[in-house]
């Protein structure tokens, strides 16, 4: 729910920034790589405050276990998860640019509940009764908000023609 939340408050933060006023260089494209910028550097000390220590022993662990990782093939693994994380994000910024941040979060809600429909179809997960909930609670809010939407853009409609 946390994670929910943030997304929720970057994008109605993010839209707000949107604004022709702010120049004509802000696009969605650029206002997430300044974003992505400064949480990096936001994020750093906060690692190594909280992780640094642990780190060496961490990664020693994870090049040396059973699956006979190379340093190599775990610094190619982690670029490779960056960058589709990144894209992911930067399509994400690419739809802020047109819709509400409220659809935009909704969309983010539903895509998990995919992917967790997807996880037990392809994977054969089982289902736990939190997972069931948690994704009857994302599909229901998601109806709940397109019935909503649809409602007031009738009676919006239906305001213009009187």
């Amino acid at each position: 729910m946390g994670s929910n939340l943030a997304f929720a408050l970057r994008a109605v933060v993010s839209k707000s920034a949107m604004t022709p006023s702010t120049g004509e260089n802000i696009t969605s494209t650029n206002l997430f790589g300044l974003v992505t910028i400064y949480s990096f550097l936001i994020s750093i000390p906060i690692f190594l405050l909280g992780e640094g220590r642990s780190f060496p022993g961490l990664w020693s662990a994870a090049i040396g276990g059973e699956d006979g990782k190379t340093a190599m093939e775990m610094v190619k693994a982690i670029i490779i998860s960056g960058m589709f994380h990144y894209l992911n994000n930067e399509v994400m910024y690419l739809a802020l640019g047109n819709v509400h941040p409220v659809t935009l979060a909704v969309g983010n809600t539903l895509k998990r509940v995919f992917i967790i429909v997807a996880s037990v179809l392809v994977f054969h997960n089982p289902v736990t009764k939190q997972a069931a909930i948690g994704s009857a609670v994302g599909i229901g809010g998601v109806l709940v908000y397109s019935l909503t939407k649809q409602y007031y853009e009738k009676l919006e409609a239906m305001e213009k023609e009187a």
